[in-house]
This record gives structure tokens, sequence and C-alpha cells, in this order.
């Protein structure tokens, strides 16, 4: 298992306090084929209300019978945290999204993070034929600052 970092994930963002919206994207390019339980890592201000989450991705597997699946979910930024993971939340296991290439709208319920998070795009099965590509989170919601 690799963990992986989207271009930003290292750099820590300010987060305002005046509840206006925001949008932050963060890319990764892949040019080695993710194995089971690689994580993709992007990274989230605390103090971020998210209503909307889309997970974009290239076609990363050209094989006729493309093998890609992954989940998206959080996990704290801080190892120490008290935050408990969660590695499907905003998208179950299973997703195909990079098998073709699109965009996964992700369902789920708003939340709040009170502290720095990661999303994670975990990986259950390798391309059977990787390509390289393009994975990008676009997530949307409130500047309303942690507690």
């Amino acid at each position: 298992m690799a963990n992986l970092y989207g271009k930003k994930a290292k750099a820590p963002a300010f987060m305002p306090v005046d509840g206006c919206g925001i949008q932050i994207v963060d890319s990764i390019t892949l040019a080695v084929n993710p194995t089971a339980a690689d994580v993709i890592n992007f990274r989230l201000p605390a103090g971020i209300y998210l209503g909307n989450l889309k997970i974009r991705s290239d076609d990363l597997d050209t094989n006729v019978t493309p093998t890609i699946v992954f989940s998206v979910g959080y996990r704290p930024a801080d190892s120490t945290s008290s935050l408990s993971p969660s590695a499907a939340y905003f998208a179950a296991a299973g997703q195909t999204t990079a098998q073709g290439g699109g965009t996964l709208d992700c369902s789920f319920e708003p939340i709040k993070f009170e502290e720095d998070v990661y999303i994670t795009v975990t990986v259950a099965t390798a391309s059977a034929t990787f390509a390289a590509g393009d994975v990008f989170m676009i997530a949307n919601g409130a500047a309303e600052g942690p507690k």
C-alpha cells in the first residue's frame, strides 16, 4: 500500500471564516499503475462545510475488460487525531469512473470538518492495462472555519 498525494496535499490552506462559498481543486498525475490498497490523498482545510464532492479521472484502464475500481472517503490529516476515518463515506467501493474516464458526483450527507482532513481515493483493484493520466478532486462547500 502506498500513499500518493495531490499537488496541494502537503501545503495546509487557510480557511476564511466568512461563510462564503468555496471551491478547492487538487490533482495528481499517475504515471504508474496504482496497486490494490494504494490511497490518493487530497487535503481539505479545517472549517469546511462540504456539500459537494466530485472525483474526475482520465481513462486509467484501456483494457477491453477494465478492472480498476476505487472508493472515496476521508481520514484526519493529523495522525494523532480522534476523528475516525471512513474509507467509503462519499462513494462505496467498486466505483468504475477510472475505467473509461469521467466524473464521479459523490452522493453523501453534507459534513463539516473541524480539522484538516484528506479526501481519500482508495484503489481496490489495479488497472488491467494501465494508461497514465490525471485524477482530480473538486470540493465545494461553505467556508465556516473551525470552532
